[in-house]
């Protein structure tokens, strides 16, 4: 395997005539920019879709949608900055007492935005309901064996193995948060799934269904002067081009779209342009416990018979990548080459695999979400159809509402091949670990096996240099049983704001985190 490079996209395409007719307020309506920031003002962010199963519980909820909504809300020990190096969060320190024991010291004065104290109480709670949760983050805690209290202020972890993987999921955004033992305990499962009580910047107030959902500034914040805006509204408008409308208008101030030709034309009108990292993983996760797919060959030829350079170039109209498990705009990505097993289109390959499978109806179903949000994926589908055909397979495909497919996900009640866009974990593990390690998602039955030891031996590895080793047997194991399918990776999101949000840019894995640094003119 290689080592990724981010593959540079091609200049393409002009938005429709009503677009570039709906005018320019929200780039020419800004008066004179104060020097220094402000604060104050409500901040209107067109976004496409809010958090669906799950809500914005931080141990329930799977979905993109929610975890760049309650990062706004909740908090980490620590927290990363954009080189991806560990900074403090709520923990002010912490040190590695030996490999396999960690204490962190709490920030004086951080608080829930009640006004309660965070306590080393919360913290404890925290990782023991997240690691007892079955979500995917879990599985990256598998070597935590017990978190206790030193003192008032200072927490331990105790591991049974050392970990390549456990500070960086203390320091995931949207994973490693902390929450509140009295309010998580005292409030319904339902309750916690839209309400909220973090130490974070922001704290949610209103919430209406596909909508808006309101943010305001939490008055113990304790990064003072953090947050400079009084609050957010996350205004749900599912079209991209209609939130383009929207900021052209200046109805919102700025948005996120998945459109990659649209942002290229509005940076020319004096709006900013945010570039992000390509993490969005297209993954279509393989059930091969029945039907065609229980056949090594028959995914084997389904594989092979993808051209995925020919997708990038498509489907994406030239702005995705190719790439294995981990995104190729992950630092830690290893990039497929002419050894990645079943990788390389070959027709005639797919053919004879797919004829050693001896499935006599290589028929094959691919669910995928219908919302609005996702409807730039939809070509990327025909195209696979298409490709599957000339080999001798068909691929049916299914639209089904995200919802519906992401309850059908976690549950693990999905069949055939299920698409599940994918977003920037906190360790590389992270995107294994809902296909790999013991959790409801993990369809892979005995084909996995190999590859879910190869998984487990790399969360306990701390070394870095053995970790990438064993990254690459992994990337190769699960190319080789055909385990996922990812046809290729493009950016989350295409970040763009008006000028009136001043000292805002765009994170590298599009959490939309430095909203709290942000503020706007008057």
């Amino acid at each position: 395997m290689s080592r990724s490079t981010r593959g540079a996209g091609l200049l393409a395409g002009l938005v429709t005539v009503a677009l570039l007719l709906a005018g320019c307020a929200g780039a020419d309506a800004v008066g004179e920019v104060p020097d220094e920031p402000v604060t104050g003002g409500v901040l209107q962010y067109g976004t496409d879709v809010q958090p669906v199963a799950g809500g914005i519980d931080p141990y329930v909820a799977a979905s993109f949608a929610a975890q760049n909504v309650y990062v706004q809300i909740y908090e980490s020990l620590l927290t990363k900055d954009d080189d991806g190096t560990i900074q403090p969060g709520l923990a002010e320190s912490w040190k590695e007492v030996d490999p396999t024991t960690y204490r962190f010291t709490l920030r004086d004065g951080a608080a829930f935005s009640d006004g309660s104290p965070l306590t080393v109480d919360d913290v404890i709670f925290s990782f023991d309901t997240m690691k007892e949760s079955g979500a995917a983050q879990a599985s990256m805690l598998t070597a935590l064996d017990s978190v206790v209290a030193v003192d008032d202020r200072t927490v331990e972890f105790r591991l049974s193995t050392p970990s390549g993987a456990f500070l960086n999921l203390v320091a995931g955004e949207g994973t490693g948060v902390i929450v509140s033992k009295d309010w998580y305990t005292s409030t319904p499962p339902e309750e916690r799934q839209r309400t909220a009580l973090g130490t974070g910047p922001f704290r949610l107030t209103a919430w209406q269904d596909n909508v808006v959902l309101s943010l305001r500034r939490n008055p113990h914040y304790w990064d003072a002067p953090h947050p400079y805006l009084d609050g957010i509204d996350f205004r749900i408008i599912p079209d991209d081009q209609a939130r383009l409308a929207a900021l052209r208008q200046g109805t919102v101030d700025a948005i996120w779209i998945g459109d990659q030709q649209l942002s290229e034309q509005v940076e020319q009108e004096g709006f900013q342009v945010g570039q992000n990292a390509k993490t969005r993983d297209l993954t279509i996760y393989v059930d091969t416990t029945s039907g065609p797919l229980a056949s090594t060959e028959f995914r084997q030829a389904l594989s092979t018979g993808l051209d995925r350079d020919q997708l990038a170039t498509l489907a994406s109209y030239g702005y995705g990548e190719p790439s294995l498990v981990v995104p190729v705009g992950d630092p830690a990505s290893v990039g497929p080459d002419a050894d990645t097993p079943h990788y390389t289109h070959d027709a005639a390959k797919a053919r004879e695999l797919l004829a050693a499978s001896g499935v006599e109806e290589p028929t094959v179903t691919l669910t995928y979400p219908s919302d609005a949000a996702f409807a730039r994926d939809v070509a990327l589908y025909e195209v696979m159809q298409e490709q599957l055909k000339d080999v001798g397979i068909t691929l049916k495909l299914h639209p089904a509402p995200w919802a519906d497919i992401l309850a059908g996900y976690v549950s693990g009640s999905y069949t055939g091949l299920t698409v599940v866009p994918g977003t920037a974990q906190p360790d590389p593990s992270g995107y294994f670990a809902p296909f790999l390690a013991p959790t409801p998602m993990n369809k892979t039955g005995a084909a996995g096996k190999a590859a879910s030891a190869l998984f487990g031996k790399y969360v306990a590895t701390a070394d870095p240099e053995a970790r990438t080793a064993i990254l690459e047997q992994l990337e190769d194991e699960v190319a080789d049983q055909v385990l996922v399918l990812v046809p290729y990776v493009v950016a989350q999101r295409q970040e763009i704001w008006s000028p009136r949000l001043q000292d805002y840019d765009v994170d590298p894995y599009s959490f939309r985190k430095h909203l709290e640094e942000a503020w706007l003119v008057p």
